[in-house]
């Protein structure tokens, strides 16, 4: 079964924080002051940033917001566990994609819209190196096979995709790297928990599409909200307030009716793609 991570016990621990000290009226000064801190190291502990305070500090914390017994030591022991090395640390990711693998290990379920290229999770090996070579492919590779480790997992994330069909038409790479990216896409379709799409050309454009490519996580914690992941020109973006993410949201709902229905249509879709890469 899977475990949430360090950095989504942070996330959690955070939001507690920030509601205990809310609940009893305290300003980020006033915690602050009581730690001799500044106030931006509190505001940095309610984003869940860098590692959970020391139990001293958190103990003094708690009862400066009136926590009871129970809330300190179920938040200290949670800190304890927030307080340990993500698998991920190990491959010195930037902040913004440390942060989507977080997301991926943290989720019950993933949606995906992808306008341009098949989302990783769903990429070949051989799709992905001709996509990216980047200056340390194979390292590049060992770290998305472990991110693709989740759907693996029983209690892993649903994941929901919707392709534009152009994406399967582009060539990365030869047409046999191609192929093989089909049949991938063909297994993992067939997987109970992965539901994949597929918005043909005679659809029209996506309502999606202005969104440009974006991933919808619903968190395992119950103390965190939907995030939504936007891929920018050279970054990711990630946005959790709830009226974006209800629009988001019901974007994807409106591509989704476009798209072709789950099980024999994408299927039939997917191998006559196939066979184009087969005969190139």
């Amino acid at each position: 079964m899977s475990e949430d991570s360090p950095a989504i016990l942070r996330r959690v621990l955070a939001k507690h924080l920030q509601t205990l000290r809310e609940r009893a009226g305290r300003s980020f000064a006033q915690a602050a002051g009581r730690l001799g801190l500044h106030h931006t190291t509190i505001r940095r502990m309610e984003q869940g940033l860098g590692r959970p305070p020391r139990p001293p500090d958190l103990r003094e914390l708690l009862s400066f917001y009136g926590a009871d017994a129970g809330e300190v030591s179920a938040l200290v022991e949670l800190a304890d566990r927030a307080s340990g090395r993500n698998w991920w640390d190990e491959y010195s990711l930037s902040e913004s994609m440390a942060d989507c693998v977080m997301l991926e290990g943290g989720a019950t379920r993933i949606r995906v819209y992808a306008p341009w290229e098949v989302p990783a999770l769903l990429q070949t090996e051989d799709y992905a190196r001709a996509l990216d070579p980047g200056p340390d492919p194979d390292r590049q590779l060992d770290l998305l096979k472990r991110r693709q480790a989740v759907l693996e997992d029983d209690a892993g994330p649903l994941l929901w995709v919707v392709l534009d069909e152009p994406v399967l038409h582009w060539q990365i790479g030869g047409p046999g790297i191609m192929a093989d990216q089909l049949t991938y896409l063909l297994e993992m379709a067939a997987q109970p928990r992965v539901d994949l799409r597929v918005v043909p050309y005679d659809a029209g454009p996506s309502p999606a599409a202005r969104a440009g490519a974006c991933c919808v996580y619903r968190l395992r914690p119950r103390e965190l909200p939907d995030t939504v992941c936007v891929q920018q020109l050279d970054d990711l973006c990630f946005v959790n307030k709830p009226s974006a993410v209800a629009h988001y949201t019901a974007v994807l709902d409106q591509t989704v009716g476009k798209a072709t229905r789950r099980g024999e249509q994408t299927r039939l879709l997917l191998e006559r793609i196939q066979d184009h890469w087969r005969a190139a």
